[in-house]
């Protein structure tokens, strides 16, 4: 039996809508991942300024550690 063009819209909107929430999620995926990588990057220069702060006596490090540990908590917040 011929399908008629009427019943073959909504299938293909709901698929151009499945697509499209598909899509969606995988843009938030990539997203999450990159503010994960730089919450990890800034954990890193955190922890290694901390490192030489602690070696060296410098209140430069002390302060450029705790910028860092500023930085990570604002990427966290904005999640």
């Amino acid at each position: 039996m011929p399908s008629s063009p009427k019943s073959d819209r909504p299938l293909d909107e709901s698929t151009e809508e499945i697509r499209r929430k598909e899509r969606e999620l995988a843009e938030a995926e990539v997203k999450l991942a990159r503010r994960e990588r730089i919450v990890n990057r800034l954990r890193i220069l955190q922890v290694f300024f901390s490192l030489v702060a602690l070696a060296t006596g410098n209140p430069a490090y002390r302060w450029t550690a705790s910028c860092a540990q500023w930085a990570m908590e604002r990427f966290r917040d904005s999640e």
